[in-house]
């Protein structure tokens, strides 16, 4: 749960946010939204796909975290063992929104029942006179940089589905011999074959913006969907 309100210098003064790489709140959510510039850092650990908003038809690129949808395999103890973390992960308690849907002004809001906020141990978002603190300009900052880089990375996605580069894939798993097969659906990825069978002027095109070694991260990063069955192998006979 979460109770998400505009940080202001009066009702936050003396709240102070307190560093963490416990990651276990996302123990349940297996798909992680990833942006274009850390393609190349999270493709050494995560599966990078793309999944598809059925209402918008907008891709996003995605950290595959677990084999099944409801079970993130990095996330089920308060220790993170990846030497690579997802942006996404470092921005609670604080977030980046608009005003209003009419708005295109941003501010920053908090989650006052994150277990990061509190008032005794952390980092002061304000100082005694109700001015940000250098930490919060700096959080800030980095949440400012990070809606750039999922705005370029909306950009990229749109570019690649228009020129008919993403394909759905279905991935299938077992576990064990014994285990029934399981189906991954609903991702998509860069189809190889539509890829090299670009016209020329495409393909430049996407080699001019800097897309191919994007490209190249997110289809070698498929290669740790075995370092996932793995981790998946792992917990269930940890369980057993």
């Amino acid at each position: 749960m979460a109770n998400i309100v505009p940080l202001n210098s009066t009702a936050h003064l003396n709240s102070l946010v307190k560093e963490s790489k416990d990651y276990s709140r996302f123990k349940n959510q297996s798909l992680i939204p990833v942006v274009a510039q850390e393609f190349a850092t999270l493709a050494n650990e995560f599966p990078i796909v793309f999944v598809k908003n059925s209402e918008s038809g907008q891709f996003t690129p995605i950290a595959m975290m677990g084999i099944k949808t409801d079970e993130n395999l990095y996330c089920q103890t308060e220790t993170w063992t990846s030497s690579v973390t997802p942006l996404a992960f470092s921005k609670a308690p604080l977030s980046l929104m608009k005003t209003s849907e009419e708005s295109e002004e941003l501010m920053v809001f908090v989650d006052e029942d994150s277990e990061l906020l509190n008032t005794t141990k952390g980092n002061r978002l304000f100082d005694d006179a109700g001015e940000q603190s250098e930490y919060l300009k700096q959080r800030s900052n980095a949440l400012l940089d990070l809606a750039g880089f999922t705005q370029q990375t909306s950009a990229i996605t749109k570019y690649l589905a228009e020129l008919k580069l993403l394909t759905p894939k279905q991935l299938t798993v077992k576990l064990s011999k014994n285990s029934e097969d399981v189906n991954i659906n609903g991702i998509y990825i860069v189809d190889e074959k539509a890829l090299n069978e670009l016209k020329d002027e495409d393909f430049i095109a996407i080699k001019n913006k800097g897309l191919l070694p994007l490209i190249y991260a997110h289809l070698t990063s498929l290669h740790q969907i075995a370092r996932l069955i793995t981790k998946q192998r792992s917990l269930e006979l940890t369980a057993s």
